[in-house]
């Protein structure tokens, strides 16, 4: 008797186990099929736009709206910058020190409807379109108040690195600077 009720205890858990599954699986192929990647993929290309126009007219201010109030840009040598303010600050320096041409060059968007991923190519320049910089980039992208939204921004450098050494009194000698060859 002990083995029959084990038996049927035993049954009715994997039945309730698999019908769980069963039903979360449906939700996400659900939630997946309600989630349309071209228009994630569109939204960002026009963010994009606007985003090298901002920084064309040196708006430091929309070229951080373009970012969530909660973003990290990882910036190459440096520590991360937290926050749609401080990303303002950094690019308000940015542009400050020349820098006014971007060219960004989308290869790849994947994802689902949290969360959406581009992978790209940079070129930067100044405003005798000298190329100062080009490589690559990740940006993670969020949906905040119904629109998509740079949330973590990576980039790296193709340009091969020099190190120099800097004035010994400079508060910031620890760290290398970049410079062409």
């Amino acid at each position: 008797m002990l083995s029959k009720n084990l038996f049927i205890f035993y049954l009715i858990s994997c039945l309730l186990f698999f019908a769980c599954n069963e039903q979360d699986k449906l939700e996400i192929e659900k939630s997946a099929s309600a989630f349309d990647i071209k228009q994630g993929e569109a939204s960002i290309l026009q963010s994009n736009k606007h985003f090298m126009k901002s920084f064309e007219a040196g708006d430091s201010t929309e070229v951080g709206d373009s970012y969530t109030t909660n973003a990290a840009l990882m910036v190459p040598n440096q520590a991360t910058v937290n926050g749609r303010k401080n990303i303002i600050h950094y690019y308000s320096l940015e542009l400050a020190h020349g820098i006014t041409h971007i060219d960004l060059n989308t290869i790849k968007i994947w994802g689902d409807s949290s969360i959406l991923a581009e992978e790209g190519t940079y070129k930067v320049s100044d405003m005798k379109k000298n190329n100062l910089d080009q490589g690559k980039y990740i940006v993670l992208w969020k949906q905040e108040t119904g629109n998509w939204k740079m949330y973590r921004d990576i980039w790296a450098s193709d340009l091969p690195v020099n190190t120099i050494k800097v004035d010994s009194s400079d508060a910031k000698s620890k760290f290398s600077k970049r410079v062409k060859k």
